[in-house]
C-alpha cells in the first residue's frame, strides 16, 4: 500500500499516520542498539512541536530555520514548523556560520533550531535558538491541530549558494514537493518492508524528498546515524537489516574502495575479479551467493542504492550490479523538489539517469541545455526577480546541465553548461568524461579537469589529481594510460598533484572545479604531457 492523493506536506503525514500507526517510522541509531519512533510517535511529536512553536509566536509564513545534522527530531523540527503554517529554512549541519547568518538575515527567520555543534560555531546571535538534541525537552504536554495549510502556500526556501557571494534562496511550494513526492513514489513504489539507512543531510532535497517523504508514503523504516564513521555504519546495515541507501557517486565509489581493500588485505584479489568477470553472465540471486561475505556485511538484506547529486561513472554502478545489488540513478535539481528523472528498480541503465517523471516534460534546447516543465518547478529565488526572471524561458526552467534524449526517452547528461571546456578547435569536452577515464586508473584517487589557458587564447586540458602516493611518475604514467583511451581532442596536456587529503567539494560531494581552477597558479609542479 502506498498513500497518494495528497497536496500538502501536511496532509503526506497524516495519512501515512493514519495508515501506518504502529510501524517503526524513524530510528536512532546507537553502538548497541537503535532507538525508534512509530508513525503514532511522529504525528504524536509533530503535534507537540505544533503547539510549542505556536507559543513562540511563529504564525503562518513566518520562517524557521533547520541547522544540524540527521535525527528524528529535525524531522518533527521540519513538519511542525509545516503544521503552523511556517517556512522550514533548512541548512546543512556543515555551512559556514557567516553562511548561516547572511541566510538568516536574508529571510527574517524568527527562529533558529539548531545542533550542539552548530550552536557552538556560530556563537551570538540576535534570532533565538532551540537546542535540536534536546528539543523534545521543551515540547509540552499536549499537542495542537495543523493548520490549513494550502498547496500554494511556501513550504521551504532552500539556499544553494555557498559561503561566499550572495546567497540564492529556491522557493518550493506543498504543491511542488508534493508532487514531485508521488512521481517519485510511482517509479519506486516503497513497500512496507523497505529499511532505509539515510545519510545524506536533510538539508538537501535529495535526502528530504527520496529519503523522507517517500518512504513515509510506504509505511517504510528510517534509521539515521550519529555520524559518518564506517564502524557504526557497519554495524547499523547489519543489526537493522538495511535494504536500501541514498548516497552519490563518491559515497558509493568510497563504500568500494572499502570493500575491495579488505579483499586486497586478504590476498583475494585475484579471486575477487575472476568472480566480477563471471557475474555479468549470471542471474541477480546467483551472483548475490557468489559474494556471500560482502552480503552477510550489509545485513544480508540490502538490495539497492538510489544514486543521485553527481555524474556516476557506469563502471562504478556495475561493479555493484555484479555483487547483486540495484543501483538506481536519478537526476535533478533543488528547483525541481528535486526529482526530475529516475530510473525504476526494473530499467536500469548504467550510463542513463533514466526517464523524466511521470507528469513531468523534459526538452533539450538547441544548445543542449536540458529544459524542464511541471508541477514540481519551484516559483522562484528568494527576493531576486531578476535571477527568477532568467531562470526561465516561456515556463520553461533552464537546469544549466547539458544531455540529450535517447530513442528510448531517456535522459543522458553531459555536465554543467559552464564547465565545458571549449577548445580552440571548436569542440567542447566534458570534464566529467574525463574524469570517469582517470579514475579507472588504481594510482589516481580522484580527479578534477579544468581548461587551462596557454597563451594566444588557448586553451588545453588539464588534470588536478589525487594520488593514492603522491608519485609524480606514478601520476604521468597513469594519465598516459587514461589519454590512450580518450580521444584525441579530450587528451591531457598537463597535470597537477592537489597537496591536500581531498578537493574542495560541494554538499554532494562535486569538485569545486572553479575553485581548484583558481588554485593552479599557485600549486608547484605542474607537468605536461608530450
Amino acid at each position: 500500500m502506498v498513500i497518494g492523493g495528497f497536496a500538502t506536506l501536511t496532509q503526506l503525514l497524516q495519512q501515512a499516520a493514519a495508515a501506518f500507526r504502529d510501524r517503526p517510522c524513524l530510528g536512532m541509531a546507537a553502538a548497541e542498539h537503535t532507538t525508534w519512533w512509530s508513525y503514532a510517535d511522529l504525528e504524536r511529536q509533530v503535534q507537540r512541536a505544533a503547539a510549542w512553536l505556536r507559543a513562540q509566536g511563529i504564525a503562518p509564513g513566518d520562517r524557521v530555520a533547520l541547522w544540524g545534522a540527521n535525527r528524528p527530531q529535525w524531522v518533527a523540527g521540519y513538519f511542525g514548523c509545516l503544521a503552523v503554517g511556517g517556512v522550514v529554512v533548512p541548512l546543512d549541519a556543515k555551512s559556514h556560520p557567516d553562511f548561516v547568518r547572511r541566510v538568516l538575515e536574508r529571510t527574517e527567520a524568527r527562529l533558529l533550531v539548531l545542533g550542539s555543534p552548530q550552536h557552538t560555531s556560530l556563537g551570538q546571535t540576535v534570532v533565538p535558538t532551540a537546542p535540536l538534541e534536546t528539543l523534545d525537552d521543551l515540547l509540552p504536554a499536549e499537542g495542537v491541530t495543523p493548520v490549513a495549510v494550502q498547496p500554494d502556500d511556501l513550504a521551504e526556501i532552500v539556499f544553494t549558494s555557498g559561503t561566499t557571494g550572495t546567497p540564492k534562496g529556491v522557493m518550493l511550494t506543498h504543491r511542488n514537493i508534493a508532487s514531485n513526492v508521488q512521481q517519485a513514489a510511482q517509479v519506486i513504489p516503497p513497500p512496507p518492508d523497505t529499511k532505509l539507512l539515510s545519510i545524506l543531510p536533510l538539508s538537501h532535497m535529495f535526502e528530504q524528498t527520496v529519503g523522507l517523504l517517500v518512504p513515509l508514503t510506504g509505511g517504510a523504516s528510517i534509521v539515521y546515524l550519529p555520524g559518518f564513521q564506517p564502524d557504526l555504519l557497519f554495524r547499523t546495515l547489519e543489526r537493522e537489516r538495511i535494504t536500501a541507501m541514498l548516497c552519490v557517486p563518491y559515497v558509493l565509489d568510497r563504500l568500494r574502495q572499502g570493500i575491495e581493500r579488505e579483499v586486497e588485505r586478504q590476498g583475494k584479489g585475484s579471486q575477487w575479479e575472476l568472480l566480477h568477470r563471471i557475474a555479468p553472465w549470471l542471474p541477480f540471486p546467483v551472483r548475490r551467493l557468489l559474494f556471500r561475505p560482502v552480503h552477510r556485511r550489509l545485513g544480508g538484506r540490502f538490495d539497492f542504492f538510489l544514486v543521485g547529486g553527481a555524474a556516476l561513472d557506469p563502471d562504478l554502478a556495475r561493479r555493484w550490479e555484479n555483487l547483486g545489488i540495484k543501483v538506481v540513478q536519478g537526476y535533478g535539481t533543488t528547483e525541481t523538489s528535486p526529482i526530475i528523472a529516475g530510473q525504476t528498480l526494473q530499467r536500469r541503465h548504467p550510463d542513463s539517469a533514466g526517464r523524466p517523471m511521470p507528469g513531468g516534460e523534459v526538452r533539450i534546447a538547441e544548445d543542449g541545455e536540458v529544459l524542464v516543465r511541471g508541477p514540481n518547478v519551484f516559483q522562484g529565488y528568494w527576493q531576486a526577480p531578476d535571477l527568477t526572471q532568467e531562470a526561465f524561458t516561456e515556463g520553461w526552467y533552464h537546469t544549466g546541465d547539458l544531455g540529450f534524449l535517447d530513442a528510448r526517452g531517456e535522459l543522458h547528461l553531459r555536465g554543467r553548461k559552464k564547465e565545458v571546456i571549449v577548445l580552440p578547435t571548436g569542440l567542447n569536452v566534458y570534464p566529467e568524461d574525463v574524469e570517469q577515464e582517470l579514475t579507472k586508473e588504481p594510482a589516481i584517487a580522484g580527479a578534477a579537469v579544468v581548461g587551462r589557458a596557454r597563451g594566444r587564447g588557448e586553451v588545453e586540458i588539464h588534470a588536478v589529481l589525487l594520488m593514492e602516493h603522491n608519485d609524480p611518475t606514478a601520476a604521468e604514467a597513469a594519465v598516459r594510460a587514461a589519454n590512450r583511451r580518450l580521444a584525441r581532442h579530450q587528451q591531457i596536456r598537463g597535470f597537477t598533484i592537489w597537496p591536500d587529503a581531498d578537493f574542495p567539494r560541494t554538499p554532494a560531494m562535486k569538485p569545486k572545479r572553479r575553485e581548484i581552477a583558481a588554485a593552479l597558479e599557485r600549486l608547484q609542479p605542474t607537468r605536461e604531457v608530450a
